[in-house]
């Protein structure tokens, strides 16, 4: 495995190339990969590299730590200025476009806490592998934001009374109880489920490049109407929850929450 200096990633997030299978690792664990700014940048940038890398035929997303996700950095949530909270949805829809637009399967390796942003970013990846601690949680509502994207990514998975009960009760299911609601693909073991992720993507990785390329663009066309209102919905949303105090309010208190 050789690890790739990508211009414009800083070491918040690790790339590691292994033969046609590339690995991105959130590599935040003091914040459980909480996402800021600085690592939705590296995302995207990561992800721009990778798709140009002809060398690639797959890619691994995967968190260092306890946790593959714990969604947005609420920190930085609590101090945004509204240019602050507009950068922050306008950098979300530029990382998610770019996510949708990868010729290139992603496979979400997936343990601990994947919540919020960061169950969103699983839900943009072709596969799911996840371990049997895994916990997932749109949890938007217990800090006052609005589950707009997320529930745009659940509907077509889970179906419309799963993704109610997931954001308005905004707590966790198990991995069990996401692969029975389809939210999950397979739930393994921690070394199996490395293991199975290693046997998929090289699986993958022989197919017909153009193949899965076009198959992939026939998916994203697929969804385009509804990711292309539900962001033109989530500029307005958040532009007008912010105004409004709710969002930097129950980003504050999350904060509090977490020094006692």
């Amino acid at each position: 495995m050789t690890t790739l200096s990508l211009p414009g990633v800083t070491e918040t997030l690790l790339v590691d190339l292994d033969g046609p299978v590339a690995t991105l690792t959130l590599n935040r664990p003091e914040v459980l990969n909480a996402i800021n700014h600085a690592q939705r940048a590296n995302l995207e940038t990561a992800f721009k590299a990778l798709e140009a890398d002809e060398r690639v035929r797959v890619i691994v997303l995967r968190g260092a730590g306890r946790a593959f996700c714990a969604g947005q950095d609420q920190k930085e949530s609590a101090a945004m200025d509204a240019h602050g909270a507009s950068r922050r949805i306008e950098a979300y829809a530029s990382l998610y476009t770019t996510m949708r637009a990868l010729s290139k399967p992603v496979i979400a390796r997936v343990h601990g806490y994947s919540t919020g942003a960061g169950l969103q970013i699983a839900l943009l990846s072709d596969l799911r592998i996840v371990t049997r601690d895994a916990k997932f949680g749109m949890t938007e509502l217990n800090v006052g934001s609005a589950a707009i994207m997320g529930s745009a990514f659940l509907l077509p998975l889970i179906g419309e009374a799963a993704m109610r009960r997931l954001v308005l009760l905004s707590d966790f299911i198990d991995a069990e109880e996401a692969r029975r609601m389809n939210l999950v693909h397979e739930v393994w073991d921690a070394d199996a489920a490395d293991v199975r992720i290693r046997e998929i993507a090289q699986g993958l990785a022989g197919r017909a490049a153009l193949g899965v390329a076009l198959t992939k663009e026939w998916w994203r066309l697929l969804g385009d109407d509804v990711f292309n209102a539900a962001m033109a919905h989530a500029r307005q949303a958040h532009a007008k929850n912010f105004a409004s105090g709710g969002f930097s309010a129950g980003s504050a208190r999350f904060v509090a929450r977490e020094k006692h």
